[in-house]
């Protein structure tokens, strides 16, 4: 099943044109990595998809319902209560976590189940105290995010986004933020989340992880995808552009 469909989308800031005609799918089940030199429009992407942006033109449809079209030359968004169904339908974990600092760390994962989706209280902390589990953290449910690392707020941001049972996780940059001993433990957790058969879509810059971990790379440059394959066929290909993007990375991934 295709849980999401990006078709033709363009987007610009001003005079510069960040997306040229992406076209994109996610597949149920389907990891997928964006990679690609910074400014290339992977962040932007992301941002579209999850509608924290509008797109200029284009058309995006979740889970075979429309969210975003053109119309007569204009971009049209689906009525209210249509993309408010829809957007129940993803998560999406920052790069700079974006946790409520005054709330505890269970209530920063509680919050959103309990006055979006009407959970009870009970139900979910229930549910938050397993994320937490999950996530090396059920000992910090009363803690601050001030009192937590950098990875902790990270985990904590991971479980907030899980707590709403979304079909397709986005993850934009999730390590950019930590230094290497701590983007350590945030990429052993996604990769945990692999193996529970969660739709993600992740924007990084850790080309060894993207390897390893993705069923499909997307390599982006200069607001176009420059080839997408699988990670054999990205991580080896003759294109110039892709070449010269994961020359430096080359030692690092024994090529």
């Amino acid at each position: 099943m295709c849980l999401l469909e990006m078709n033709h989308i363009q987007k610009k800031f001003e005079n510069l044109q960040v997306l040229k005609d992406i076209s994109l799918s996610v597949k149920e089940g389907e990891i997928v990595s964006i990679i690609g030199p910074s400014g290339s429009g992977k962040s932007t992407l992301l941002r579209c998809a999850t509608m924290l942006e509008t797109i200029d033109s284009g058309e995006m449809i979740y889970l075979g319902e429309k969210a975003a079209w053109t119309e007569n030359q204009k971009t049209v968004y689906a009525k209210k209560d249509q993309l408010k169904e829809i957007r129940k339908s993803f998560g999406l974990v920052f790069q700079s976590f974006n946790l409520f600092p005054h709330f505890s760390v269970i209530k920063n994962i509680t919050d959103a189940p309990i006055h979006v989706q009407g959970k009870s209280k009970e139900e979910a902390y229930r549910e938050g105290m397993e994320l937490l589990k999950k996530m090396g953290l059920e000992d910090k449910a009363d803690a601050y995010p001030c009192q937590l690392s950098g990875g902790q707020c990270q985990r904590v941001a991971i479980a907030r986004a899980l707590a709403l049972n979304p079909k397709i996780l986005f993850f934009d940059e999730p390590t950019s933020a930590l230094d290497p001993e701590l983007t350590g433990e945030v990429l052993k957790v996604i990769r945990s989340l692999a193996d529970l058969d969660i739709t993600m879509v992740i924007v990084t810059h850790e080309m060894a992880f993207a390897r390893d971990i993705s069923d499909r790379v997307i390599f982006m440059a200069d607001g176009v995808i420059v080839e997408e394959g699988t990670p054999e066929e990205v991580f080896s290909s003759t294109n110039e552009r892709t070449q010269a993007f994961l020359g430096r990375y080359g030692e690092m991934l024994g090529r």
